[in-house]
């Protein structure tokens, strides 16, 4: 029996992924991290396993410096992703399985089959030119419709992103608020991660734009961000050491 790895940062997707994996392949997962250190930290202690699902886009880092700490050792990567449409022509370029969330039973089906017949050296090239591919395409500016005109804002202007009621919303560093035509799903992972940290559900943050951070009840932190938000900026309890890591990184 082939061992599997499954590496995400959200719960719900990790738990998704295990149920599918168990139902629809013969694979047995080994663990579920969720993390780039804790990662890092497993394969330092344990046998390198036939394959692994990998998120891209993890809370402290990207998939990509997972891979850069398997050094020598090669097994089969299936990333799980939400990239956009852009992003993943990269992908479809390369020739490097993914499986997009949210995930169907079929397409995990094909991307194991895939895994039989996959040649490592091979593979471990198309993975450095997606590597090169995807972190020289990160966002800089977005187009914003405002009335009747367009207006083109910089990352460097954005102060956070934020989501109510099913809408949209990046606060510039001025204070102006302006509806994105993306969930944040889509936002978080075209923006650079040393820049940019998705804090919870609702709200991307800049680290520029953090003035003061406090301890908040149930082992969560308050942030005071310039411009100031209307309501309460809580870091999730689950994404709390990942946060700490962003920052001291």
């Amino acid at each position: 029996m082939k061992n599997a790895l499954i590496i995400e940062d959200e719960k719900y997707s990790a738990d998704r992924m295990i149920e599918l994996v168990k139902i629809h392949t013969s694979l047995n997962v080994v663990d579920v991290l969720y993390s780039v250190e804790s990662a890092k930290k497993w394969l330092d202690c344990n046998a390198i396993p036939d394959i692994i699902f990998l998120d891209i886009q993890l809370g402290d880092g990207t998939g990509f410096d997972i891979l850069d700490h398997l050094k020598d050792s090669f097994p089969f990567i299936v990333f799980t992703t939400a990239f956009d449409e852009y992003t993943l022509k990269a992908f479809k370029y390369n020739s490097v399985d993914y499986l997009l969330k949210p995930i169907k039973s079929v397409e995990l089906e094909a991307a194991v089959k895939k895994f039989e017949r996959i040649n490592s050296t091979e593979l471990a090239s198309k993975i450095e030119d997606l590597r090169r591919d995807i972190l020289k395409g990160f966002r800089s500016k977005f187009l914003i419709k405002t009335g009747l005109k367009y207006r083109s804002v910089t990352v460097q202007e954005i102060a956070y992103f934020y989501s109510t009621d099913g809408t949209t919303y990046l606060r510039t560093i001025e204070s102006e608020s302006m509806i994105v035509d993306q969930p944040l799903e889509s936002i978080e992972t075209s923006l650079d991660p040393e820049m940019f940290f998705r804090i919870n559900r609702h709200m991307i943050v800049k680290e520029d734009t953090i003035n003061g951070i406090d301890s908040f009840f149930n082992g969560r932190l308050s942030l005071e961000l310039s411009p100031s938000f209307e309501e309460s900026v809580i870091v999730s309890r689950e994404k709390v050491k990942a946060f700490k890591l962003w920052l001291d990184h």
